[in-house]
Parts: C-alpha cells; structure tokens; sequence
C-alpha cells in the first residue's frame, strides 16, 4: 500500500505530529509526505524512510490567492501526486486550497481527511476552515477524529474514526543527557491564543500564591500577551514569550511539578502527551475531547471551564503532596505507552485506509 499524506503547515504542532505518523506508518506501508515549500524537515523528527516532497501550496491568505493565481502550481501540484501512484491520499486537517482540489483528486484516489479541530477556536477567523471542512465532508471518504466528543460534534456524513493522538516521547531524547531538577513551578506550554483560558490560570494564582507562595508560573509560547498585561506584573510569573525549540522542550516540562491546560474551548491538544511523556501529571479543563485522555484523579484533575478558584484547588492539590505528584506522573506515562503509542495508532490508521479502499473499490 502507498499513501500520500499532506500538510499545509510548515512548523509547529502539527507538523511534529505527522511527522510521528509518518515514521510509524512507514514501518508498515509506503510514505511519502507533502507539504508546504518552507517546511524545512531537518527541524522535525522525520525518519530516513519517510520521502518528504515540496510544493507551492495556499496555507495561508497570500500564499493561497498566489499560488491559485499562478495557474501552473496546483497543476503541478496535481501532476506530482500522480507520479507517487498512490493508493490512497491522506490529509491532515483542512485547507481551502487543498479543499479546491478535491473534486478532481476525488476521481481518481480515496480520501481520508484527520479533523483536529471540529469547530474554529475562539478568536480565530472561521469563513475559512468551514469551507475547508464542509468541502472535505463533501468528498473525502472518511474522517479521523481524535476523541468521542469529536466524532458526535462533527457528525460527519461520512465514515468517521476514533483514533486517539499519538505520543511525543521523542521529546525526551532531545536538550542533553543530563535530567533537569523538578521546580516548584506550574507550566503553560503552547501558542498563546485566546481559547486556551490563559487568563484564567492568571487569576488562580493569587489564589495558589496563598498558599504556596513560593510557586513560579512558567508561560512558554509565541503569542500576543498583551490581553493579559493587567495579570503580568507579578515576579513570580516566568515569560518565555517566543516560538519554543524542541531542544527547549524537556527542560520547561522537567523544571516543571505540573502542567495546566486551562482551555475554554477546543478538540484535542499535543501538549497532554508531551506532559505524560516527562511523567509530568496535568490539570485541564472539561471541554471537547481533552478529557478523554486524562484519568481524573490517576493522570491529573478536570476542572470545569472558566473556574480559576478550581484550577487553584487542582494546582495545590499536586503542589502539596509530592508522593502523590509522583504516582500521578508515573500512570501518566504508563497511560502513554499503553494507549498513545504510535504502533498501535497506525496499525488503526491502516485498518481505516484498507476499509476505505474496500468500500471506494
């Protein structure tokens, strides 16, 4: 069997993630990734046997009405995938320029499409990612949704899979050899946008400081800040205020006692694996299908949305009992590499590929 899969990202979450898939299923099939022009794949964890190709694609507003413009791109576009010979195209999350291509390419390949986010983010433009996403329900053959709130909130039209996101464990082998000592610090890992309740964690630390005074809150991640100047002032509060490299990642979750994930809306994070993969216990909110990869209690706490006087109570809980923090941490990373790891996921992702090709045939 050979698959295609495609990525209108260049950096990010997203790109580590099927760089991941990518490596596991080429274990198994053939892989050949394509994405973007400035996707640079010595900065991500690819394996030598994944073959990586490049293209003028619209992932964002300019590149889009370019690189539609300049009619010879998409044919070009549409002419590589047919010199791979695929068995089968595989998309990962929505574009409206990939979108635009799927009548044609619906002739001729089935189609599966991996929906990370069922609905648009707070705060975020959504003209765009609904019209990329109606288009793909319209022709793609199935959609793989990370989590059981996911497939009843899409409501596809189409055959919709579970299959949970994978692990980041690859993180662990990255920043020197040498651990980093546990800190009495909280950390905020990610992008800073507007759905991820970033004020929220703000207001409840006052109300942690109470308490524990000494605690620092580490916020690390690119983003706009300014919304949250008012909550900034404090000194204990550490900003990393910048796109994080992965060679930075395993000292902010080691230095870290837990990791908090105060979400107001959203599908599924990256950030939970990469918690469990340092046996780091998280603290998250009770939106979309985040709670389903957390073991309230086990692998850390759910709290509702909007709450900062239970994020505090959840923070000092883990804070206050490090016996308690340790065995938390422990079945976070025995939770991963039971339930996330990527041989069993892309044994279910072949599993899908070979029903939509039974069905498509």
């Amino acid at each position: 069997m050979k698959v295609v899969l495609f990525t209108h990202n260049a950096s990010g979450g997203l790109v580590q993630y099927i760089s991941q898939l990518a490596n596991a299923l080429a274990s198994r099939i053939d892989i050949v990734v394509f994405g973007p022009i400035d996707l640079d794949p010595s900065r991500f964890p690819f394996s030598p046997e994944v073959r990586i190709r490049r293209f003028h694609v619209g992932n964002v507003v300019r590149t889009f009405f370019t690189n539609t413009l300049l009619f010879w791109r998409p044919i070009r576009f549409l002419r590589a995938i047919r010199s791979e010979a695929p068995d089968l195209l595989h998309f990962n999350g929505v574009s409206p320029w990939y979108g635009l291509l799927l009548p044609i390419l619906s002739r001729r390949y089935p189609i599966v499409v991996t929906v990370h986010d069922v609905v648009p983010h707070a705060g975020s433009r959504a003209w765009d990612q609904e019209l990329a996403r109606s288009l793909f329900l319209r022709y793609a053959d199935a959609v793989i949704v990370h989590g059981e709130w996911a497939r009843r909130q899409l409501d596809a039209p189409i055959p919709t899979y579970v299959i949970p996101h994978g692990d980041y464990s690859f993180f662990t082998g990255l920043g020197g050899e040498e651990p980093v000592d546990e800190e009495d610090a909280v950390l905020f890992f990610g992008r800073i946008e507007e759905y991820k309740g970033l004020r929220y964690l703000l207001e409840a630390m006052p109300l942690v400081w109470q308490a524990s005074p000494a605690t620092r809150l580490i916020i690390a991640g690119a983003g706009d800040l300014s919304p949250y100047a008012d909550l900034l002032g404090d000194g204990r509060i550490e900003l990393v205020n910048r796109f994080i490299e992965d060679a930075e990642v395993p000292v902010l979750f080691q230095r870290a006692m837990t990791v908090v994930l105060p979400y107001i809306e959203g599908t599924q994070t990256g950030v939970i694996p990469i918690a469990y993969a340092f046996s780091r216990p998280v603290i998250v909110t009770d939106v979309g299908s985040i709670p389903e990869v957390v073991e309230d209690g086990r692998t850390g706490y759910i709290v509702p949305p909007r709450d900062p006087e239970a994020l505090a109570d959840a923070i000092l809980k883990l804070l206050q009992k490090k016996p308690l923090r340790i065995i938390m941490g422990t079945a976070a990373r025995e939770k991963m590499t039971r339930e996330l790891s990527w041989g069993p996921i892309s044994e279910r992702t072949i599993a899908a590929y070979r029903e939509v090709m039974e069905r498509w045939s």
